[in-house]
């Protein structure tokens, strides 16, 4: 038996029930481990997509400035009142660049400005050209 650590993170109440009837579903009850197993899946899909093959990042990413993180947290607020988004997580690019102009303005200037800080620093990856990720 491998050896297990305990992680404690807190989730928004929504994604935990959620995750509780995607498990419930896939084995018809949520019993003891099954929600520690489906999290350890979860996760190693995740760093399994985000982590790069060739190389390994051996430096960790700059943080954000605060302003950055304070734009996106407004972004994604802006856009849960008007799209009606429950978790944001990939909107398409009109949504965002409404969300920006409607907060920053509507300078096409002011919109680069934001969607290169945005990506200098980490807080959104494009999926697609026209769909972008919040990380």
């Amino acid at each position: 038996m491998t050896k297990k650590v305990r992680l404690g993170v807190w989730l928004d109440p929504i994604l935990d029930r959620k995750f509780r009837e995607f498990i419930a579903q896939q084995y018809g009850k949520v019993s003891r481990g099954l929600l520690s197993f489906e999290a350890s899946l979860a996760l190693q899909a995740w760093i399994g997509t985000h982590k790069s093959t060739q190389t390994e990042l051996s430096h960790k990413p700059p943080n954000p400035v605060p302003n950055v993180f304070v734009v996106k947290e407004e972004v994604k607020k802006y856009l849960q009142e008007t799209f009606g988004y429950e978790q944001i997580y990939k909107v398409p690019k009109n949504h965002l660049i409404l969300a920006v102009s409607s907060l920053r303005g509507t300078d096409e200037r002011t919109i680069r400005k934001w969607m290169k800080l945005f990506e200098k620093y980490k807080v959104i990856k494009w999926v697609t050209p026209n769909v972008v990720e919040f990380l």
